[in-house]
């Protein structure tokens, strides 16, 4: 008896080569079954590995998102329909971002922490940042991020520092320092160092008073106490005991030209103000407080320190 068993290559081709064969003869039937059970049991195995050689995955792994850079995004003007830009909630980034972007379909997604912004912008949950341009400089700086401002957003907002209405003496000298500080290029110093960058637009300041003859009056004689929120970095932070920061080192500065010794007071945010019209417990405010209308209505204000432009930030381009 022949048994003629093919082998298949391929379940989808058909069965191809060369046939397997046994020869026997009658003499032994018992053992020629045995023998065929076999090779009927290799002709399946090989017949399934061939299934399996020839499958194919129904899946395909989806294809990464090109970064925003990559993508050509420079300007807010290369911002399209659909495209997600993430904001600081209670911002005037985020109101900027609503008033001139959400209308042409963009999606303004607020974060309570600006670090988680530009987190999501890192993961490409979002296509860029709109933010305070100092603090998006300070944020960039780190390298790892992988993250660059493209594009600086004139918003016309700028911070002042604070002071009692019924002190306008030391606002005057603190004008004047601030102008001197701008003329001698310890201003731009100072900025380079924190924030990594000369600064794209300059403050305007200028000498609305003279020199004064005397040190202004002050809670501290020969001192300026000076009311922060001193969580605020780069402009205010606390390191050990120690309070650095733009504010700090400008202040500083600023009191070295008017002849007065600088100390700042840690104080919350939403306090400054009213710490300040109480009289007794800083002399001024400096804590990248943006002038206002609203806020002149209860203190005065001194020249523009920092232009605080809008800024798009985006992924590098790889």
């Amino acid at each position: 008896m022949r048994c003629m068993i093919m082998h298949c290559d391929s379940p989808w081709t058909g069965c191809a080569g060369a046939a397997l064969s046994v020869d026997y003869q009658g003499g032994d039937m018992l053992k020629g079954r045995k023998l065929l059970s076999i090779l009927l049991a290799l002709a399946l195995a090989f017949a399934l590995l061939g299934l399996a050689g020839c499958g194919s995955s129904s899946t395909t792994e989806k294809p990464k998102e090109e970064p925003a850079a990559a993508a050509g995004i420079k300007s807010v003007d290369d911002l399209k329909s659909g495209d997600k830009i993430g904001v600081q909630s209670g911002t005037t980034g985020e109101q900027w971002a609503k008033d001139n972007l959400a209308g042409k379909g963009i999606e303004v997604v607020p974060y309570d922490d600006i670090l988680a912004a530009f987190s999501a912008l890192q993961a490409g949950d979002v296509v860029g940042v709109i933010n305070d341009l100092p603090i998006s400089q300070d944020i960039v700086k780190d390298e790892t991020r992988g993250l660059e401002v493209v594009q600086e957003i004139p918003t016309g907002e700028t911070y002042g520092f604070s002071f009692n209405k019924d002190n306008t003496a030391l606002r005057d000298a603190v004008n004047y320092g601030l102008a001197e500080v701008i003329a001698s290029g310890e201003y731009n110093k100072i900025y380079t160092q924190w924030f990594g960058a000369p600064p794209a637009s300059m403050p305007t300041a200028t000498v609305e008073a003279a020199k004064p003859n005397s040190a202004p009056k002050t809670l501290t004689a020969g001192k300026i106490i000076v009311g922060s929120d001193t969580a605020f970095p780069p402009f205010e932070n606390v390191e050990g005991a120690e309070t650095v920061g733009f504010d700090v080192d400008l202040v500083k500065a600023i009191g070295q030209k008017i002849g007065l010794n600088v100390e700042f007071k840690t104080y919350k945010f939403d306090a400054l103000i009213t710490g300040l019209q109480s009289g007794t417990e800083f002399d001024m405010v400096a804590s990248a407080m943006t002038i206002t209308d609203e806020r002149a209505k209860s203190v005065n204000f001194s020249n523009p320190y920092i232009n605080s432009n809008q800024s798009l930030t985006v992924q590098k381009a790889q």
